[in-house]
């Protein structure tokens, strides 16, 4: 029988792989601690069912290896217990694992794949709304506890729970009055652009960086959805 000390080593890795992973660690951020602790030993149970059906498979395809293997390890200066190799393996080969599986997935999908997901799968409805907005480039029109409203389009992907600010590139912005709620709209992003870029020697546009994001705490947030200029102006043919 595996000894109790032993089980840690596997415990690890399941926390590891949940932690690490580029698939699974956008997922685990909402975890609380005991969520976390009990996905870590479910984890940890699989690891040690895959290693112990490898160590079968290999005794009966293999049947000299094992105790080869055994005899070759003996110089290694610590002190043997049963099945101690195939707990150090379920430790050892699942990193090994993550750290292969992130540099594929992210060559191939970059980093944001994974992270859309985990929005798709734990994100919010407002995560949600960035990543469409990221993804599709539509536009949003968000309205502010203090009745600000700004309208434009998220460049990055949020990451699920990781802050509880976002970030949002505005093209108009305005208002919504007391009374009847109408948007009234103040500033428009295009036309402060057009002008700074014409007050510029042209010698010194390509060096030009401007950054009008803006940094919105989610629960300030009152109201948010697409915004659709058509739609807009049925509302405000008057």
């Amino acid at each position: 029988m595996i000894p109790y000390n032993l089980l840690l080593l596997p415990l690890i890795a399941g926390y590891f792989i949940l932690v690490y992973s580029v698939y699974f660690k956008y997922n685990t951020q909402r975890f609380t601690q005991n969520r976390l602790i009990f996905e870590a030993v479910f984890v940890a149970v699989i690891i040690i069912f895959t290693c112990f059906i490898i160590r079968t498979i290999v005794e009966l395809l293999f049947p000299d290896l094992i105790s080869q293997l055994l005899i070759f390890l003996e110089i290694v200066p610590i002190k043997k217990v049963d099945y101690l190799w195939t707990g150090v393996f379920s430790f050892v080969a699942p990193i090994i694992i993550v750290l292969l599986s992130n540099i594929i997935v992210l060559s191939i999908y970059k980093k944001t794949g994974p992270i859309k997901w985990a929005v798709d799968k734990n994100g919010d409805e407002i995560e949600k709304l960035f990543k469409k907005s990221a993804v599709e480039g539509v536009l949003l029109q968000i309205t502010l506890k203090n009745n600000k409203v700004y309208i434009g389009f998220s460049e990055d992907i949020p990451i699920p729970q990781k802050t509880n600010y976002l970030t949002l590139t505005p093209m108009i912005s305005g208002y919504r009055e007391n009374d009847t709620k109408k948007l009234i709209i103040t500033t428009d992003y295009f036309k402060v652009v057009d002008k700074y870029v014409a007050s510029i020697d042209d010698q010194q546009t390509s060096t030009i960086t401007l950054n009008t994001d803006v940094i919105i705490r989610q629960d300030e947030i009152l109201t948010a959805g697409i915004y659709e200029q058509e739609i807009f102006d049925m509302f405000n043919q008057s």
